[in-house]
């Protein structure tokens, strides 16, 4: 059987791969020998960090887990099960629950189900309250599992600690980081602006050329965090966290940026003039907006005039879409040059 065979230290990137690009036979399990492991494949491909071998053995297989349907059989009636969402976020071994305001009274019967089919899954939770105040944050309630609302997530490559009630984070995110990161073809000095828990500097420090990442996080707690998996990850010598408001620590920083990033959707253009004071020449700024698709164009011109108003020019490179707010309302990332 075709397997991709690596070293165990690499386990965690190449299996990311393999499930993004839909390469891995996820019906048996993987193999483990001698501080190497064995990933079973579907199909022959070139892949990072791994050899693609015919093995001799046969991978164990799977137990079948049951699907939702199943679980839920006699439950909750065929519409009922329709309108649950079938992609909920996992951040770690937590599980955020989304379900109609409709299956309330269900809720903890429906998470119980989660927990069945997702065994790295320990615990579901549900939002109980929306992102608010000045740290972004939000309650959760736990529905089922272990009770814990702090979890390690693993993404490109990095552990992250993260408490749901602490700090901002979104799982689902894990792409767009990524997509910053392949932008650094060159040692930079880069600024995540609102950094965390760190999410951003980290995967920018380990997945690019970025010869320091620096971060402002105003939030102590989530500030905390980040200095945690910074060290978890052995950074310390790429990225520096400072706490406090980025209005009051930006200027006293004696340094400008090649790269600024704000991910700050709902207000982050309010800030975009304390990024532009602190932009090389030739910089790119990374700005983020909830959006319609409807009102890029109108945003686009928002951002020339306050660059305008700075005496900056901006070119916006490109939009990105990056996540969904709600139905009509998506994460936009602007990627802008700066002259």
């Amino acid at each position: 059987m075709l397997a991709a065979f690596t070293k165990l230290k690499n386990a965690q990137k190449v299996k990311e791969f393999l499930l993004k690009r839909n390469l891995i036979d996820l019906d048996h399990l993987p193999a483990k020998e001698l501080g190497f492991i064995y990933f079973p494949l579907r199909k022959k491909a070139v892949i990072p960090d791994a050899e693609v071998v015919d093995t001799e053995f046969r991978f164990f297989l799977k137990d079948k887990q049951p699907n939702l349907e199943e679980l839920l059989r006699g439950k909750l009636t065929a519409r009922q099960l329709r309108s649950i969402p079938r992609s909920q976020e996992i951040v770690g071994t937590i599980m955020i629950l989304e379900v109609p305001e409709s299956l309330a009274h269900q809720e903890k019967i429906i998470a119980q189900a989660y927990l069945k089919m997702n065994r790295h899954v320990t615990t579901v939770v549900k939002k109980d309250q929306i992102h608010s105040g000045i740290f972004r944050l939000r309650k959760v309630k736990i529905l089922a599992g272990k009770k814990t609302k702090e979890t390690i997530h693993h993404e490109n490559g990095l552990k992250m600690k993260i408490d749901l009630e602490k700090t901002y984070f979104s799982a689902r995110s894990a792409n767009e980081r990524l997509r910053i990161a392949k932008q650094i073809n060159a040692p930079e000095q880069v600024l995540v602006m609102f950094s965390g828990a760190a999410p951003y500097p980290l995967v920018l420090a380990r997945n690019s050329s970025a010869e320091m990442v620096y971060g402002i996080e105003i939030n102590p707690l989530a500030h905390q965090l980040a200095l945690e998996n910074v060290a978890l990850n052995s950074l310390g010598k790429k990225i520096k966290i400072f706490p406090g408001d980025v209005y009051d620590l930006l200027p006293k920083l004696r340094k400008r940026f090649d790269r600024i990033v704000m991910p700050l959707p709902k207000t982050g253009e309010e800030f975009l003039p304390v990024a532009l004071k602190k932009a090389k020449p030739g910089a790119i700024i990374h700005l983020y907006s909830f959006l319609e698709e409807s009102g890029i164009k109108e945003y686009s011109k928002k951002i020339k005039k306050i660059c305008a108003e700075n005496k900056k020019e901006a070119r916006i490179l490109r939009t990105v879409k990056c996540g969904q707010f709600s139905p009509h309302i998506f994460r936009i990332c602007f990627d802008l040059r700066i002259r």
